[in-house]
């Protein structure tokens, strides 16, 4: 800015000595407002929650405040939402009122919190958008200070403090990779003891059972949640706000499902809740459910929790191998599954073959001896790749998946996307949850989440890093041999790359792996991206902004700007097959369904285009078919014309 450094930083001390006197006036005149109150028994205050951008500035409030005020209530604002709430509730004169807006991402969870904090205590609640009528709001106040009228009187002739809860919720503890569970009674005993039933929540049926196949490889007692449906999705909806993200409403409901109709009275339920940090809800995923059992009084119920801030490390670098194997293998078999639906002669024939060789590897899983799984992976891949075919999968035009990673892969929450677009002749290629296993680890490589290691441990980390990537060629290069998947390992820099442009990796969550997978799947290996995530998600709405712009040719060719294969495929067009979803659960109203009409002849029109310059292209021919659909050379020479190398 042109100044020295020595400016800089008296410019910087005076500031600072401003904001501190701020914020001690600030507390004076608070704490005078509050002794003042304390003088006059019978006058109440209202508090102010909210976030300071919509709940203190004019133009967004609706002038609540001044509605309050001018009934002669005294109003406090404060930011500091949680902690504030707790003194509300004891003080006596104190009441609150949540100023929100429609579909506040943070504000979510923090309403809930609120609420259960203020119990019994009246509290006024205001979600605000752009429909909300100013009478309205006149109405709902003033029945709100009427209950605060009301409240006051009858507290005066009887105690409302309920009684203090003597209830304790069982507990999970991970100490060396050593998993144990503290029941309600005090009892610390082994997450694998017989007692103790591990329950994994659905997100996708190959991927949840797959994850379980590991864990009862470490000798737990795991149950495989089959996938959600229309009364999983009530159960979550009668025990949420509704204003959290779908995947929390579903996970809600699986849990409270299975406690009323499976567990066992002798029974110790822990909930297998992965987490995360970073601008997404999912970090208080766990945090709602304990809250959950603690609220309900259920006995016997913990939630055990693996965080991606170390790469999921919690229980020991063999059992994260295993884990990756089984990941990676769910990943290539659903998008199997996926060609078989849309291209197989006789479909139920071969989902039925499928499911039988899904059953076979899986038990491998569960065996966890990479040597015995390479076996299985190869008989499977020969079986499958006999199945009869309409056409060649190559002919086959894909859709690519994208977007928020539990909607992607749940049946319900994406509308049976992959079965509905299988009947239009598309196989749906859903961005694989390695992705994000891989994208962990980036972070940790990069120092963009708090993750302290020991020299041995860093040492651990390096090596598990290279494991995973031989692993991962192996098992793609045998299911290859189904000539249904590409072959490309996974290049999470290169993803991160595409999306730099849009979105600074310093802001970490599955936003740039979003854009950064669209960018790089469309035109190459598929005619169309359909980014989907839950109803109000922050980092999905981020990515489909972003999308709308960046989804055109010059975007595409940012991201491979000598492929001259592609630079025919895509001359002459500017907007490329792009379609964002938000899911609710609900069946997909008509306009989306219109959209995803138009969406799919925008596809075959590209996926014409793609197979038309790559047949004038000699090196998509022979092994150059490998590189775009990975299949070996073997299975490529079918297609190589005679005479041609």
């Amino acid at each position: 800015m042109g100044f020295r450094r020595k400016t800089a930083w008296a410019a910087f001390e005076a500031a600072l000595k401003r904001q501190t006197e701020c914020l001690a006036e600030m507390k004076q005149i608070g704490e005078t407002a509050l002794k003042e109150l304390e003088m006059n028994p019978d006058k109440t205050a209202v508090v102010i929650f909210a976030r300071p951008y919509n709940g203190f500035v004019e133009e967004a409030h609706m002038g609540i405040p001044h509605k309050l005020a001018s009934r002669g209530i005294l109003v406090i604002p404060c930011q500091r939402i949680l902690q504030a709430a707790r003194i509300v509730k004891r003080h006596p004169q104190l009441f609150g009122t949540f100023i929100t807006n429609f579909s506040c991402g943070p504000d979510s969870f923090i309403i809930g919190y609120f609420r259960e904090i203020m119990g019994r205590k009246p509290s006024l609640t205001l979600e605000l958008d752009s429909h909300t009528a100013d009478a309205g709001l006149e109405t709902r106040i003033e029945a709100f200070l009427d209950i605060i009228t009301a409240y006051r009187k009858l507290a005066s002739k009887k105690r409302l403090a309920g009684k203090e809860q003597t209830f304790l919720p069982a507990r999970t503890t991970l100490e060396n990779g050593m998993a144990r569970v503290i029941t309600s009674s005090g009892e610390s005993i082994p997450m694998t003891d017989p007692r103790v039933t591990l329950l994994v929540p659905s997100m996708g049926r190959i991927g949840t059972e797959a994850v379980a196949a590991v864990f009862r490889g470490k000798g737990f007692n795991v149950v495989a949640n089959p996938p959600s449906d229309e009364m999983v999705l009530k159960l979550g909806r009668a025990n949420t706000s509704c204003k959290e993200c779908l995947p929390l409403i579903l996970t809600t409901g699986i849990l409270l499902n299975y406690i009323q109709n499976k567990k066992r009275k002798d029974e110790i339920l822990v909930y297998f809740m992965p987490t995360s940090s970073g601008p997404c809800r999912f970090g208080q995923y766990h945090i709602f459910m304990e809250d959950l059992v603690k609220r309900l009084n259920i006995p016997n119920v913990a939630t055990f929790a693996l965080t991606s801030e170390n790469s999921y490390l919690g229980l020991g670098n063999e059992f994260q191998l295993r884990l990756w194997n089984g990941i990676v293998i769910s990943d290539v078999m659903e998008d199997i599954r996926s060609m078989l639906l849309a291209n197989a002669q006789n479909t139920q024939a071969a989902i039925t073959i499928f499911n039988n060789e899904m059953s076979l590897i899986l038990d491998e899983i569960r065996k966890g001896k990479f040597s015995h799984i390479e076996i299985q992976l190869g008989k499977s891949a020969g079986r499958i790749r006999r199945i009869p075919m309409k056409r060649s999968p190559e002919e086959v035009p894909t859709i690519a998946l994208v977007g928020e990673i539990f909607v992607r892969r749940d049946a319900l929450s994406r509308g049976y996307l992959t079965e509905r677009l299988a009947q239009k002749g598309f196989a749906t290629m859903c961005s694989p949850i390695a992705e994000w296993i891989l994208y962990s680890d980036y972070l940790v490589d990069k120092g963009l989440v708090d993750c302290r290691m020991t020299n041995m441990e860093k040492l651990a980390f390096i090596v598990r890093k290279k494991f995973m990537a031989r692993h991962e060629k192996r098992i793609k290069s045998i299911l290859s041999e189904t000539g249904m998947v590409h072959i490309a390992p996974l290049d999470v820099k290169a993803i991160v790359n595409n999306g730099f442009p849009y979105i600074s990796p310093n802001l970490t969550g599955e936003a740039i792996l979003t854009v950064g997978s669209s960018l790089a799947e469309i035109a190459s290996h598929a005619c169309g991206v359909i980014a989907i995530g839950p109803f109000g998600c922050m980092p999905n709405r981020l990515s489909e902004a972003i999308l709308n712009q960046a989804m055109v040719s010059e975007g595409k060719l940012a991201t491979d700007p000598n492929n001259e294969s592609l630079q025919a495929i895509l001359s002459g067009m500017e907007h490329l097959p792009f379609l964002a979803v938000e899911s609710d659960g609900s069946p997909f109203p008509q306009l989306i369904t219109a959209k995803l009409e138009a969406f799919c002849l925008q596809a075959e029109r590209l996926n014409d285009r793609m197979r038309a310059v790559r047949k004038k292209d000699r090196f998509y021919f022979g092994a150059g078919l490998s590189r775009y659909y990975g299949v070996t050379n073997s299975y490529a020479a079918q297609f190589v014309p005679s005479g041609k190398s």
